[in-house]
């Protein structure tokens, strides 16, 4: 894979163009686990207040902020945040105490101990430096607060993305399937390390639960005729010429039609590790 396929996730241009199609088309996905997180981590309580990092364009806040909570959303796409902004207002939540922030994941600009609780759903796991993340994340929390992280267990990802890989493989299987370019995520797929890293980190109490959600699509023809906006964002599909990408698309199409003559439905599991400050 290219550099600068593989520096396609560290990229905040990427991320502003594909805002809306990830509220479209990844965040029905991945509420299922932002949900689950919350739950783990023991729910919020009107008037906590609540850190999301890399927080997308929101599942984890708009939930938390509907529970009560005065949440702060951060993530290095200015997209995402112009997008989460605007549906806090609409729902009035920005009258509440909820904003969202441009900000470094690595290196918040926020002082210690000033949160109940903070949580990165399938965030940190992308950092340059994952370690740090989780630092941040441990740092901004007061002293007994809790800190939430989901991560994929496998190091392809999840739901669309087992998809793009399985049909690479059909459409060159003379080539390897370049695994995704983030260090912490090929880490964090294991849950010792998770829990590792996550006391180190600074937080104590650390347990990990496995979570298991689904990804459904309508057809086999709609993945494979909405594949630019499903994986403009994935270094793995970036990297193929048009060309590539046409037999990427096909593969997709043929092989779940195998599987599905109607809705597709791909079912994936994540680690949510929950510590204590």
């Amino acid at each position: 894979m290219s550099d600068s396929a593989a520096a396609i996730i560290h990229d905040s241009d990427t991320w502003d163009a594909t805002a809306a199609d990830y509220e479209a088309l990844a965040e029905p996905f991945t509420r299922q686990y932002a949900e689950k997180a919350l739950e783990l981590a023991g729910g919020v309580r009107p008037g906590e207040r609540v850190l999301d990092v890399a927080a997308g364009t929101g599942a984890l806040t708009l939930a938390a902020a509907r529970a009560g909570a005065r949440v702060l959303a951060t993530d290095f796409s200015p997209g995402m945040v112009a997008r989460l902004r605007q549906r806090l207002e609409s729902e009035g939540m920005d009258r509440a105490g909820c904003e969202a922030r441009v900000m470094d994941g690595q290196a918040l600009e926020l002082p210690d101990g000033g949160f109940d609780a903070a949580f990165s759903v399938f965030g940190v796991m992308l950092f340059p430096d994952h370690r740090k993340g989780l630092a941040e994340l441990a740092r901004v929390l007061r002293p007994g607060g809790r800190a939430a992280v989901a991560v994929w267990t496998r190091k392809e990802g999840a739901g669309p993305a087992l998809v793009l890989v399985d049909a690479f493989r059909s459409a060159f299987p003379d080539r390897d399937a370049p695994s995704f370019p983030a260090p912490g995520m090929r880490r964090l797929m294991h849950a010792d390390a998770l829990v590792e890293d996550m006391r180190e980190a600074g937080l104590r109490e650390v347990t990990v639960t496995t979570v298991t959600g689904a990804w459904t699509a309508p057809s086999a023809d709609w993945v494979a005729d909405n594949a630019d906006r499903l994986y403009r964002q994935f270094p793995l599909y970036a990297a193929l010429g048009e060309g590539e990408r046409r037999q990427v698309r096909e593969a997709i199409r043929e092989r779940l039609a195998r599987t599905s003559a109607g809705e597709v439905r791909i079912e994936s599991d994540a680690h949510v590790g929950v510590g204590h400050r």
